[in-house]
């Protein structure tokens, strides 16, 4: 009876979900803190620590720079989308000279702007993109890019119109963000004096936030490998043991044992290397060494690092690759276990995760650049267009689609194929297939009839014709009805 009471009531008061449990959940302590207040006292460190794994863990450095190259490669094109054709061909070529010069410091073009956002997102958990208006240039406009050390994180507060300050970002009663709290310089730098406290607010709509919102209300955004930071460092210190342990067992030592208490090797009473009864011999190549009566002489056996080294580190790169979203073989630059199947699979999932970037790197900064470009365009007269249409209708002018660059094939003959035979189903157009692939059927279109209306003035034949006939007529062909004419003059 007493048995069975006992077990009606743990029946009664256990939870329902074991992970809440007693027993080996009992050590299992977690924290209730909201999104914000769990970031902004961890953020300091985790940046910290997810920068010094990239200076000295290669694997993060050249992870990073594959996802860079993976979101924005090339590039990511803008075309514009409005209804004269010449207007779009200014714009595009005004885009095309501003890209070269937008850099605040002259280093980077856009391109190389945004593969170090992304590169800052990853590594740094976000990055601040700043619109500075200049008085030279094709369009006065300039970027700065700062890093996210440089938005005030301790900034934290009610304000008097009913907002709220956190993080170093402002909000006004509505939840909207309404400003970011700078510090004029980055306050970790410390190579030129200068006062590092001292602190400048900049209207939202003059700064791109880009940051992965990870849950609901976050303001500040976290590094990428954060769920993945220990285990990396936990590798780089075993990687480093197994080197330290190969390089003690390189170092060849032998022992001489004797009976005699006195008995030396070889004793040089001029080595000065020697301590008091101590007789110290050099193995070189070539050496012939005599031993005294009863010595002998012993070596230490070199450790090996066993099965478990090559299967451990595997398996721990790939749940690292996991936490910033690549495949092992991206990660670790290995393609010695993979075949084109496996290949294709893992390079699909990868690619989706990196479209959602693509889209989340125009949605916060492409997107907001090209507006600002446009505004400065018309407002300077750059780009020269009625003035009064602008204003009754600027999303007239700001509409455009963002193409990015298209994937690499793994097996170029079967992709294309398989492109081919979607046309021809109907499955998909030309241009659905071109735009994949970065480009923009128009202006393949032009440069096809360009190219055949060339290949035609200079009598060029070649096997196959991408017009289908349709195009320019082939060199030295002629007519039948002309054929016919001359026969009924002669």
């Amino acid at each position: 009876m007493f048995k069975f009471k006992k077990r009606s009531k743990r029946l009664m008061t256990d939870p329902a979900f074991g992970a809440t449990g007693r027993g080996r959940m009992r050590a299992w302590r977690v924290s209730s803190a909201g999104p914000n207040t769990a970031i902004i006292y961890s953020l300091d460190e985790l940046r910290r620590k997810s920068r010094d794994l990239t200076r000295n863990y290669p694997y993060m450095n050249s992870a990073y720079e594959t996802i860079a190259s993976n979101i924005v490669g090339p590039g990511i094109r803008i075309l514009p989308k409005h209804d004269d054709c010449d207007l779009c061909e200014r714009l595009k070529h005004l885009w095309s000279e501003w890209c070269h010069e937008c850099d605040l410091e002259g280093v980077n073009d856009l391109t190389s702007l945004l593969s170090l956002a992304v590169r800052e997102r990853w590594e740094g958990g976000e990055v601040f993109i700043r619109f500075v208006p200049e008085n030279f240039g094709v369009v006065p406009l300039k970027l700065q890019l700062l890093q996210a050390d440089q938005c005030k994180l301790d900034e934290n507060h009610a304000d008097a119109d009913g907002g709220e300050t956190v993080a170093g970002v402002k909000f006004d009663k509505a939840g909207h963000r309404v400003s970011y709290i700078f510090y004029k310089k980055h306050p970790n730098e410390s190579i030129v004096s200068g006062n590092y406290l001292e602190t400048v607010e900049v209207p939202a709509d003059e700064v791109c936030h880009y940051f992965k919102q990870l849950w609901a209300g976050q303001v500040r955004g976290v590094p990428e490998a954060f769920a993945g930071l220990l285990k990396a460092r936990e590798m780089l210190e075993y990687d480093e043991a197994e080197l330290a342990k190969k390089k003690l067992a390189a170092m060849l030592a032998g022992f001489v044992t004797t009976p005699v208490a006195d008995g030396t090797l070889n004793a040089d009473d001029e080595d000065e290397d020697a301590g008091p009864g101590e007789a110290i011999a050099e193995i070189t190549t070539g050496t012939i060494t005599t031993l005294a009566p009863g010595e002998d002489i012993k070596f230490n056996a070199p450790a090996e690092s066993g099965t478990s080294y090559e299967p451990y580190m595997a398996q721990s790169l790939r749940a690292l690759a996991a936490t910033i979203q690549l495949t092992y073989e991206e990660f670790t630059n290995d393609m010695s276990k993979t075949n084109f199947s496996s290949s294709r699979m893992g390079l699909n999932i990868t690619q989706r995760k990196h479209r959602q970037e693509q889209n989340r790197l125009v949605h916060q900064v492409l997107r907001r650049i090209w507006d600002k470009f446009i505004e400065a365009a018309v407002l300077s007269g750059a780009l020269e267009v009625n003035i009064n249409e602008y204003t009754q209708d600027p999303q007239k002018f700001h509409r455009a689609r963002f193409q990015p660059a298209g994937w690499a094939y793994v097996n170029p003959q079967q992709e294309i194929a398989a492109q081919k035979e979607k046309v021809l189903c109907g499955f998909a157009s030309r241009s659905q297939i071109i735009s994949e692939m970065g480009g923009d059927a128009a202006e393949v279109d032009e440069q096809i009839a360009a190219d055949a209306e060339r290949a035609a003035g200079l009598g060029l034949v070649f096997t196959v014709d991408p017009t289908n006939g349709l195009g320019a007529p082939k060199p030295n062909s002629r007519d039948k009805t002309d054929e016919k004419d001359e026969a009924d003059e002669k």
